[in-house]
C-alpha cells in the first residue's frame, strides 16, 4: 500500500468529514485523521491471536458470508474460497479465505 501523505490540508479533511457525516454521524476531523494514520501505520494494529483460525464448514461459511450453499460451492470451484480436505467426504473452508472474502465483499 502506498504511504499516505502526512500533511493533508485541513480543508480536505473538513470536506471529507462533511461528505461522510450523513453515513457516519459521529465522525470528526480527529477521528478521520486517526483512522488514516491507523491504516498507514502497521504498528498500530491490534495484536493478533497466535492460535490458528478454525476452518468453516460449508454451512458455517455460507452463514458467515450471508450467501447460499450453492454460492459457497461456486466460490470453492473458482478458487475464491480455499478448500481444506480432511478426507474424501470431510471438507472444510479455510477461515482466512472466508475472512478475506468478507473484507472484499461477496458478490
Amino acid at each position: 500500500m502506498k504511504a499516505l501523505k502526512k500533511d493533508i490540508p485541513s480543508g480536505i479533511i473538513q470536506a471529507t468529514v462533511g461528505l461522510l457525516l450523513p453515513y457516519i454521524p459521529n465522525i470528526s476531523s480527529d477521528n478521520l485523521k486517526n483512522a488514516l494514520e491507523t491504516i498507514d501505520n502497521p504498528n498500530t494494529e491490534t495484536e493478533k491471536d497466535p492460535r490458528p483460525l478454525k476452518p468453516y464448514t460449508r454451512k458455517g461459511a455460507a452463514e458467515a458470508l450471508g450467501i447460499s450453499l450453492p454460492s459457497v460451492d461456486r466460490y470453492m470451484a473458482a478458487g475464491v474460497l480455499t478448500r481444506v480436505r480432511y478426507s474424501a467426504r470431510a471438507v472444510r473452508i479455510s477461515a482466512e479465505s472466508v475472512h478475506k472474502l468478507m473484507a472484499c465483499g461477496a458478490e
